[in-house]
């Protein structure tokens, strides 16, 4: 479970859903049954196999289950559903072994820490107004950027390294607590989000709320053709209120433990990011199948005081070959910055430099419900000194 945390990506999820009136399972809509259920099995196999310390091979894995509740179904009002999601966590993950790295390499078990099992509830409430979507309380990040094209699936479909999966702005949690608005406005689709600056994994009780700060993001999402084909152009800005050390728990990052003297930084801090999908091939016979390029630019200042810049750029989606039409394959390239003020803390002691990396990986559809991934990654670390890291793994999930 990466934090984002990947706010552009909850964007630009919510174009294709507000065309469609619908959320990512299609849940809450006439035509159904009050209650709409599902679930998922993602396990998870993979080793280090180049870089320093433990190489044995590691096993664990993740049951996610969704209930979309129709509120005029149980005696509310149309337009209203509410959305649960619970998560177990078990087993172990490669996170953290083969070399000093800064970001998890396996998105999907990164957070909260697996100890034998953990487990986790959000919950909210998404009221439509015409093509306007509202949704207040307990909200996945996470699960909502798997919804993205191109690029989308969380670390349990697609990519799994953060970095590419859920490129980070340290500035969310995995969970947050507050309301996102989106709506379209011309062209454009808007979004507004405002919520509580803590991290609310393992959390279900509101006491404290904003004693922290404030959390605040305004998202821009251009749906555009070039050469006939579709595709999506994000500009989004994240702000908060609130005053992270750089030796904190961050979300999604592990910095190096002679960073906790580093200099405070100051209170409040931005984040802002391009990010694009465009697609360059898609089947005549079936549009949700095709092949494209996704990639963003983001910068930031103040707190954390730990990222200068990120950026991504690849290509995957269906491979154009018909006698696979449901496989799925991509490769991209990540790399994270690190602000000068860490560089320089740092420089006597450690000495540090950006974290980037390559992923491959490849997924063949199995049966109509069960898909198995194979994946690679090569990952120069952020510590000068610490050797390549290089990591494979299989990953299976099963719908039902």
């Amino acid at each position: 479970m990466t934090a984002f945390r990947c706010l552009a990506a909850f964007a630009l999820a919510v174009p294709s859903a507000l065309q469609a009136g619908a959320g990512p399972a299609g849940a809450g809509q006439a035509g159904g049954g009050p209650v709409d259920l599902r679930g998922e099995w993602t396990q998870f196999l993979g080793a280090a196999v180049a870089g320093s310390g433990d190489k044995a091979a590691r096993y664990g894995g993740r049951l996610d289950g969704f209930a979309s509740i129709r509120g005029d179904g149980i005696g509310l009002w149309k337009g209203l559903t509410i959305e649960l999601q619970g998560e177990l966590l078990y087993g172990t993950s490669t996170n953290r072994i083969g070399s000093r790295l800064l970001l998890p390499v396996n998105s999907s078990l990164s957070a909260p820490p697996v100890k034998d099992v953990e487990a986790d509830l959000s919950f909210s409430a998404v009221q439509r107004i015409g093509r306007t979507r509202i949704q207040v309380g307990k909200i996945n990040l996470q699960e909502s950027s798997s919804a993205v094209p191109i690029v989308g699936g969380g670390g349990k479909e697609g990519f799994q390294h953060v970095g590419l999966a859920s490129p980070p702005a340290l500035l969310a949690y995995p969970k947050i607590f507050g309301a996102i608005l989106s709506a379209p406005a011309g062209r454009w689709v808007l979004s507004l989000g405002l919520w509580t600056p803590e991290d609310w994994t393992q959390r279900y009780t509101p006491e404290g709320l904003f004693g922290g700060g404030t959390n605040a993001m305004f998202v821009a999402t251009l749906p555009a053709r070039i050469g006939g084909q579709s595709g999506l152009h994000s500009f989004s800005l994240l702000l908060t209120s609130r005053q992270a050390r750089v030796g904190e728990n961050f979300p999604d990052v592990r910095p190096p433990p002679e960073l906790e003297g580093a200099p405070q930084p100051e209170r409040g801090g931005a984040h802002i990011k391009y990010s694009v999908q465009q697609y360059f091939w898609r089947d005549p016979a079936n549009p949700k199948r095709g092949f494209g390029f996704f990639g963003h630019v983001g910068l930031s200042t103040g707190t954390p005081d730990i990222l200068d810049w990120s950026m991504t750029a690849g290509v995957a989606g269906a491979p154009p070959w018909d006698e696979r039409p449901a496989d799925r394959m991509g490769i991209g390239y990540f790399r994270f910055s690190m602000a000068p003020r860490v560089r320089n803390a740092l420089a006597t002691r450690l000495p540090v430099n950006d974290e980037q990396g390559v992923e491959l990986y490849y997924t063949a559809q199995v049966s109509p419900a069960l898909r198995l991934t194979a994946h690679g990654q090569l990952i120069d670390p952020v510590v000068n000194a610490a050797p390549v890291a290089a990591y494979v793994g299989l990953r299976a999930k099963a719908d039902f």
